[in-house]
């Protein structure tokens, strides 16, 4: 999760500004190389209780609450871990980029915020991705390639959870947006969702010459999210598979 950080700055970053991928990553890292990685020694500590839950957790609830079952309880304990270590690094990376925008920058350790129902729901995605769509994708592969190997398990990997970021793309981005912009919290309830809903339409739709459709941050934040949860959730995936087969029997 730390070797991910400047995908993640990058895609923070993104939600409130309609640059390019590229030049989303330049900002990460206009400051210097070591700065790309700012806010990331949070996550990363978040990151051993998370994985745990990722894996040894979700087999537990899987057992008794079928595998739905076990991806919801799964994504709401991980936000539990990591929403305190993720909105500070998302805050800090805001920060970086125009100083004092977030005057008072969320503890890393509370659990809970602007934003939190959003973040389980894109945690119920991005888990879907790696326990239900990764099968499915490696059988896909299999078929068409004709073979079943080490390689198309990891293509298989790569795709599921390419997919489920793909999904839960506009979900992160939403969250972003909610925990970065501190007027939101000042404002009622229905206002703070018509907030959202305005940013999620400004975002993703080009309403130009009398047409509706989709605008071009659409690929860019696909790209970009991509970049990050498959990378890491794919690495944790190829990490558990050899842990089990290695495992003594």
């Amino acid at each position: 999760m730390f070797s991910v950080t400047p995908f993640r700055n990058g895609l923070t970053l993104g939600a409130t500004s309609s640059a390019s991928a590229m030049e989303l990553y330049k900002q990460v890292f206009a400051e210097g190389l070591a700065k790309g990685w700012t806010g990331g020694t949070f996550t990363a500590r978040a990151a051993c209780p998370q994985f745990l839950c990722l894996g040894p957790a979700y087999h537990f609830y899987a057992s008794f609450s079928g595998v739905g079952g076990g991806v919801l309880l799964t994504s709401l304990t991980e936000t539990l871990i990591v929403y305190g270590a993720e909105t500070c690094n998302a805050q800090m990376a805001k920060n970086q980029k125009s100083p004092g925008s977030i005057p008072s920058v969320h503890p890393s350790w509370k659990p809970f915020g602007p934003g939190f129902g959003i973040h389980v729901f894109r945690n119920v995605i991005a888990t879907a991705g790696l326990r239900m769509f990764c099968t499915p994708c490696r059988t896909a592969i299999e078929q068409v390639s004709g073979k079943s190997n080490s390689m198309t398990t990891l293509a298989g990997d790569f795709a599921g959870n390419v997919c489920a970021a793909c999904l839960s793309a506009p979900v992160h981005q939403l969250y972003g947006y909610t925990v970065t912009t501190p007027e939101l919290r000042s404002l009622p309830a229905a206002e703070q969702r018509e907030k959202m809903i305005s940013f999620l339409k400004d975002q993703y739709l080009d309403k130009s010459n009398g047409r509706t459709r989709l605008s071009g941050l659409v690929p860019r934040d696909l790209f970009m999210r991509s970049m990050y949860v498959a990378v890491a959730y794919t690495m944790y995936s190829t990490v558990e598979r050899t842990m089990v087969a290695c495992w003594p029997k």
